[in-house]
């Protein structure tokens, strides 16, 4: 080898100097010439000549008997690659301590922070009341919880989906993984995240808001907590995966969160729209979380609304002055004025419904992941 280079013009070698070290020197440092061209010179050489005989002589006496194949890609099993990949995964979302603490600490002072407003309401007795104005304020905190929680989710996942994506672009590229099981491992380390964060949400908002009812309606509104979380945090997957860099994806996240935010029936009420913009109510995913959450939570609730004197639900209730003294008001329970609030537009028979539609928008967004990791390479590899 160094009497190769030396009879190419490279610098002689020194003695005890590291052939290893004076080869890269010889092409590679800054004192090298940069007029040499080495590759020429090696395809010109005895040396090239030799190894394309000795390929060209085993290509035609090569036995088809003696080819060796592989039935996959890869060395071991689907199945045991999706598991080590989740395994793997699910171990550095635990070691990523600063990652899930500052999401579980944010949602729990977010959760204290709005059931506060209520706080007091725990301690009412049932021949108290709550004005019009009290029982909106309480709906609109349910929807400020479920797009504030919603978009910090969003926000979070995404420069960790990012990481992820490009890691594992590079792993593919040296043939070491595939994208299915990469998907699992994406969805399945954020998922108990997910169910932990919904979970204590909910207790600490039920907690200071006094809406700790029964053990049907708490589950549901983790559930509903738990299905619009998850649709926001994979679709924050799904849009890192389909195009290539975060400002991009900002743009995305807008759409989402905007589109959520106004048709979801509190800011814009569901009697309010008209024409083509009932579209936007039936396809974004906040709307059947807050139908389901405030007709499961509210229908349980014994506190009555007054209402006010010839308001729209003292009129919706069929109150009349006459039928009234100074000493009586005219009242409804919560679940009335929830079904007033919304024009009617939301019930509590669209349970399956709710539940039904979340969970097609979590299965549109980890269709929308496995695909994109399997036809998109954002990352020069």
């Amino acid at each position: 080898m160094v009497k190769y280079f030396e009879d190419r013009g490279a610098k002689l070698i020194e003695r005890q100097e590291n052939p290893a070290a004076w080869v890269l020197r010889t092409f590679a440092s800054e004192n090298s010439s940069h007029h040499t061209d080495w590759a020429e010179l090696y395809k010109s050489s005895e040396q090239f000549s030799i190894v394309q005989k000795q390929i060209a002589s085993i290509r035609d006496s090569s036995d088809v008997k003696n080819k060796v194949t592989f039935s996959s890609t890869f060395s071991t099993p689907m199945r045991e690659r999706i598991r080590l990949t989740c395994q793997r995964m699910s171990t550095i979302y635990r070691r990523s301590a600063p990652y899930n603490m500052t999401r579980i600490v944010v949602w729990i002072l977010y959760a204290s922070l709005l059931g506060s407003i209520f706080i007091s309401s725990g301690l009412r007795k049932e021949s108290d009341s709550w004005t019009e104005d009290q029982a909106a304020a309480l709906i609109g905190t349910v929807f400020l919880s479920l797009n504030v929680v919603g978009t910090t989710a969003m926000t979070m996942a995404i420069p960790v989906a990012k990481r992820m994506r490009d890691v594992f672009y590079k792993h593919r590229a040296s043939g070491m993984m595939g994208h299915n099981a990469v998907f699992f491992g994406m969805v399945t380390s954020e998922l108990p995240y997910l169910l932990l964060i919904s979970f204590l949400y909910v207790v600490f908002y039920c907690a200071t808001a006094g809406l700790f009812t029964n053990t049907a309606n708490f589950f549901w509104f983790i559930l509903y907590f738990f299905l619009h979380t998850s649709s926001y945090s994979y679709f924050a997957q799904c849009f890192m995966c389909l195009v290539k860099d975060e400002k991009t994806v900002g743009a995305l996240q807008g759409v989402w969160i905007g589109l959520n935010l106004f048709y979801a029936g509190f800011v814009v009420l569901p009697q309010n729209f008209f024409s083509f913009f009932w579209l936007g109510l039936w396809i974004n995913a906040s709307r059947y979380a807050l139908e389901g959450i405030t007709f499961t939570q509210f229908e349980a609730i014994s506190t009555p609304v007054e209402a006010t004197e010839r308001s729209p639900f003292w009129f919706f209730l069929g109150c009349a002055s006459d039928k009234t003294t100074e000493e009586e008001s005219c009242s409804g329970s919560m679940i009335e004025y929830t079904t007033f609030f919304f024009g009617g537009r939301f019930s509590a028979s669209n349970r399956g419904i709710d539940v039904g539609v979340l969970f097609g928008w979590i299965l549109l967004a980890l269709f929308g992941i496995w695909f994109c990791l399997k036809k998109f390479n954002y990352v020069n590899t």
